[in-house]
């Protein structure tokens, strides 16, 4: 089976080792997003998947638009095409080059969650249950037909960079049965059915917490943003990003530090006890130790600047 690649971030990451280990496939080209500039000093910044394409010595190509390349692929012509989050959009003509089209793995239910952020919105919605679908691709927002989908429950502590990581593996442990069975013809495309949602790209002001929101939510947001964006606070006139908490039985206004050892934060109701915080301008730090060496005070309250 002749195969063409598309992935730029660290989800694909585990689906690309497998296909390169998988005996009956050969994995012909890699493409990804270009480079970019990223960082405080705007340096460049290879995608993850272009990295790993080179370690793997895999052919690699990294068009600004898919049309660059479309005499390459018709030379190829492969059998089929896997796509894992590759943040570009795939045009009609593309979708029609291989036989089998292209297969995309998506880390939500479908169709609850299609787009750009489904593992950021499973967690902000507070779902017991997730998983990875392999979808045909057509030409709408992951509107495509369904060939497996593997389920997993959720425990509800998971932060976002972890269930991310988790449903990627499991993409990669089913990705070479599913491809072999699609082959085969045992599975077959079938229409998504359910009520559908949209998990949109989270914006900037998304990431503020919302004290007056019940803590339980709270604490759900800060799973939900951690590694990225980070959900965040003001905190006497400087950002305050929060990547862990946990519900406390304190009670107090929203926003208001209730107690500094341990550091707890009241919300709409309830509260939440920080445990890891970042101050602007600095590294990561445990909350204990943010209170050592910040000023922390009982009574203040964040969220104002």
């Amino acid at each position: 089976m002749k195969l063409i690649f598309l992935g730029t971030s660290v989800f694909a990451l585990p689906a690309l080792k497998a296909l390169h280990t998988c005996g009956n496939i050969e994995l012909a080209l890699v493409i990804s997003r270009p480079d970019s500039r990223s960082g405080r000093g705007r340096k460049i910044a290879r995608p993850p998947v272009a990295v790993l394409a080179d370690e793997l010595g895999i052919r690699l190509l990294q068009p600004e638009k898919l049309k660059e390349i479309r005499d390459v692929l018709a030379e190829i012509s492969p059998d089929v095409m896997v796509s894992a989050s590759y943040g570009g959009w795939l045009p009609e003509w593309f979708l029609g080059i291989a036989p089998r089209g292209v297969v995309n793995i998506h880390p939500s239910l479908l169709p609850r969650h299609r787009g750009a952020a489904p593992v950021i919105r499973t967690i902000l919605e507070g779902d017991e249950a997730t998983g990875v679908c392999f979808m045909v691709t057509d030409e709408g927002w992951d509107t495509g037909d369904i060939l497996c989908t593997v389920s997993q429950r959720i425990t509800g502590t998971e932060t976002a960079g972890e269930l991310e990581k988790a449903m990627s593996k499991v993409a990669a442990a089913a990705l070479p049965g599913v491809l072999a069975d699609y082959a085969a013809g045992i599975l077959k495309p079938v229409p998504q059915t359910g009520t559908e949602s949209y998990a949109e790209k989270i914006t900037p002001e998304e990431a503020v917490i919302p004290w007056l929101n019940s803590a339980e939510e709270v604490r759900r947001m800060i799973l939900a943003f951690n590694p990225v964006p980070g959900a965040r606070t003001m905190n006497c006139s400087k950002i305050l990003k929060i990547y862990s908490a946990e519900i406390s039985m304190l009670h107090g206004s929203p926003g208001e530090i209730l107690e500094t050892i341990p550091l707890v934060v009241g919300c709409g109701t309830g509260s939440v006890r920080l445990l890891e915080v970042q101050p602007q301008g600095k590294r990561r730090m445990s909350a204990e130790e943010f209170v050592r060496g910040y000023r922390v005070e009982k009574g203040v309250v964040l969220g104002e600047s």
